[in-house]
């Protein structure tokens, strides 16, 4: 695990992100998160206009005139050089002097995993996805991190949709090869089948809608989680959205092979994470943001860090059980970690949300259990949240394992 403190500055990455790539603090890191203005680039999504209602043969548009496309779809010529992908595999030839560009056209129950490996593994390669917003394509995010491999993903619900993948490096590369996934999947509250495929975090197509950002730190290629997991995120950001607030930040789930992220680094940045079952989640502050940062002055203890008592400070206990209702909602979640320090206002603020309509009535009770919420050193600026790795039903009995 890593163990120098740093001090980093969190920016959110939304549409218009870069180097995206690198290590987010773990939990053994002790980082403060600085506040940083949020860029505000939202995506124009499609939309359907009223049609006009005119006297029968009044109508400017021919009887026999071909149907419009909708306007998530891009036409022909919308990115000169893209390439059409459909699936499967196909050998990339990149250099310095070049970019490729892949054109992707989805249906909207479609979850889009695209996979680039490229050799040397050290080389500095970037995978991007755009996403057509009816004018223009629109950035979505990057990666450059990672030996030999990159993985980035992305879904929109509302419609058929395009989207653009690019390819550019700065050293040479002898081989790249970039490989499209296509995984039926639906928004929701219930996994019913294929629930532990693992399956990346989409990238946001819009925070503010989707209720949930990527920050500088954001390691794609750890952003791997079960189906219901993923489905869970996206529930409690969307529910958050709804709520008009701003969007928290999921950082390491699992690796892309279920290992624990950091594994293929041959550096744990946990003792747990595997299979994709957990997810760390950034809080809420009283600001009403949700950036990575710590919530107290903290203490070494073994195992790493706590708050020490009494320095709480500018924490949103309110916003925060609000976060973890949909989670606990589903009936899935086995336990979740956080420090004391948070957790006793987190509790005290239940009532108030269970009355103000954001947190279910029927869940009231999971916040004070002592194993939904329990306390775990070095959780003073995220929730660690787990699920169930049983078939879909009643939780059986599952080892305890440290985050």
């Amino acid at each position: 695990m890593r163990s120098a403190a740093r001090s980093a500055t969190l920016l959110l990455c939304l549409a218009t992100a870069a180097g995206c790539g690198e290590p987010a603090p773990d939990d053994t890191v002790d980082a403060s998160v600085v506040d940083a203005p949020v860029d505000d680039a939202s995506i124009i999504d499609a939309s359907i206009i009223d049609a006009l209602v005119v006297d029968a043969g009044a109508s400017d548009v021919p009887p026999d005139a071909p149907p419009t496309a909708p306007v998530g779809v891009a036409p022909g010529d919308a990115v000169p050089g893209a390439v059409a992908l459909s699936g499967g595999s196909v050998t990339v030839a990149v250099s310095p002097s070049q970019e490729r560009v892949y054109r992707i056209d989805a249906m909207p129950d479609e979850h889009l995993g695209l996979r680039l490996d490229f050799s040397p593994a050290a080389a500095s390669i970037v995978l991007a996805i755009e996403r057509w917003d009816g004018r223009r394509a629109v950035a979505l995010g990057e990666t450059d991190g990672g030996s030999g491999v990159r993985f980035l993903a992305a879904y929109d619900p509302g419609g058929p949709r395009t989207f653009f993948a690019r390819v550019r490096t700065a050293s040479a590369v002898t081989s790249a090869r970039l490989t499209l996934a296509r995984t039926p999947f639906r928004d929701g509250v219930r996994c019913d089948s294929d629930c532990a495929r693992l399956l990346q975090l989409p990238l946001p197509n819009d925070p503010a809608r989707d209720g949930y950002a990527y920050a500088t730190t954001t390691v794609f290629r750890y952003q791997f989680g079960r189906r219901d997991l993923v489905m869970f995120v996206r529930a409690a950001g969307q529910a958050m959205a709804a709520q008009g607030r701003a969007p928290f930040v999921p950082e390491d789930l699992s690796q892309w092979d279920g290992l624990t992220p950091g594994a293929d680094r041959g550096a744990l940045r946990h003792a747990s994470h595997q299979r994709g079952k957990d997810v760390d989640l950034s809080l809420y502050g009283s600001d009403g943001l949700a950036p990575w940062r710590s919530y107290c002055t903290t203490r070494p203890v073994d195992g790493g860090r706590e708050c020490r008592p009494g320095t709480l400070r500018d924490y949103g206990a309110t916003a925060s059980a609000a976060l973890l209702a949909p989670f606990f909602a589903s009936g899935r979640v086995t336990m979740c970690f956080l420090d004391r320090e948070l957790i006793a206002p987190t509790r005290a603020a239940v009532a108030g949300a269970v009355g103000a309509g954001i947190v279910p009535s029927t869940v009231r009770g999971l916040y004070a259990d002592a194993t939904h919420l329990q306390h775990w050193p070095n959780h003073d600026n995220h929730v660690h949240v787990r699920v169930s790795e049983s078939v879909a039903g009643a939780i059986v009995f599952e080892p305890f394992e440290a985050p």
